[in-house]
């Protein structure tokens, strides 16, 4: 039997949570869906920082390149933002990233505790679904939320997830949290757009004129690849 939780956002977390488990790290606006289009677009692997000083120093000593945010706005000098459109680009294409992000990179290295770590969102939904199966183990959805707070999308993502996983798993049991999200999923499965628009972290998007990017990060299965945490980055499997 598979038992699921759902941790509403990275403050809320108690490492020892996550021993003996498989951990999908959600943060839909917009980290992990940088890092699953980064290596949809041929990038070796992620280094994630939790300071925007180590991942300049990261770049500039190991060649790679500089990507990230802090509260939504681009690193200065920085090679790439946090706009997954910034990671759907040749620029990436056989090449490492060093990224550090107000909330995503901080949650994943938080993750690093879990058996298993894997980076999810709509974009991978389905491919990362059928990995944590696989891996047959409890199941922790660590929501990165947004500066100590829940987060819309990301519960929404781990809602999605959580009814592809009870669909494959019949024996499966979720905590309320999780059975909470998958009736969300539920109820605005055929409006996304619309509902996650409304969301705060939604709506500072759209404050920013990045509404291509909310759409950009709302495509469900697009990619079929899984990121995963191995000895303190990330790779494509």
């Amino acid at each position: 039997m598979m038992h699921i939780s759902v941790c509403p956002h990275v403050d809320e977390l108690q490492t020892d949570r996550l021993q003996n488990k498989t951990v999908i790290v959600i943060d839909v606006f917009r980290a992990m869906s940088c890092i699953v289009t980064a290596f949809a677009h041929g990038a070796t692997h992620v280094v994630p920082h939790t300071t925007v000083n180590e991942a300049k120093q990261s770049a500039k000593r190991d060649g790679l390149l500089l990507g990230g945010e802090r509260y939504g706005k681009r690193l200065e000098g920085s090679d790439l933002g946090n706009s997954p459109r910034n990671y759907a680009s040749p620029l990436v294409n056989r090449r490492g990233i060093a990224l550090t992000t107000t909330n995503g990179t901080r949650t994943l290295i938080k993750a690093s505790k879990g058996a298993h770590i894997l980076v999810g969102c709509f974009l991978n939904a389905l491919a990362c679904v059928e990995r944590a199966c696989s891996l047959q183990r409890d199941l922790v959805f660590l929501c990165s939320g947004t500066r100590g707070t829940f987060s819309l999308e990301d519960g929404t993502a781990a809602g999605l997830m959580i009814d592809l996983i009870m669909k494959k798993v019949p024996h499966a049991v979720s905590d309320d949290l999780g059975q909470s999200m998958q009736a969300c999923y539920w109820g605005c499965r055929d409006r996304l757009e619309e509902f996650l628009s409304l969301s705060q972290s939604g709506q500072r998007l759209l404050r920013m004129g990045a509404r291509e990017d909310l759409r950009a990060c709302l495509e469900v299965n697009r990619y079929s690849i899984v990121p995963v945490w191995e000895q303190g980055r990330i790779i494509s499997i």
